[in-house]
């Protein structure tokens, strides 16, 4: 019975401690939606607008609730957000971070913008 118990226990514990499949989960299919450490680059557009391309022909257009002009575009800037996937819409939970001293730019709105073209070899 104790031998149960233990077994039973130590079940439980790697339970808690392996991810689960809701961590490692594709974005959503219904929407679009791109991993924050796929951003690579952010480009200031006006005061409330930042674009950040996240691959080499993928742009996404976020819309701050502050105005990001004051944000240092020399120091690192980085995006924060509480779930695995940045998608479409309002910007709940998504933040831009940056500058010295370091601030918080919340995010209200994310819009997909159009593919680059690709760009043609010669």
């Amino acid at each position: 019975m104790v031998r149960t118990a233990l077994f039973a226990t130590a079940a439980l514990l790697a339970a808690c401690t392996t991810p689960t499949e809701t961590d490692q989960a594709a974005a959503p299919a219904d929407r679009d939606c791109f991993n924050a450490q796929m951003a690579n680059g952010f480009s200031y557009i006006d005061e409330n607008h930042i674009d950040v391309r996240v691959s080499a022909n993928r742009k996404y257009r976020l819309t701050t609730m502050f105005n990001a002009r004051d944000l240092d575009w020399t120091q690192a800037i980085a995006i924060r957000s509480t779930s695995a996937w940045i998608c479409t819409g309002n910007g709940l939970g998504v933040e831009l971070i940056g500058g010295n001293p370091q601030r918080t730019y919340p995010v209200r709105g994310i819009e997909r913008l159009p593919d680059d073209a690709p760009v043609q070899g010669s």
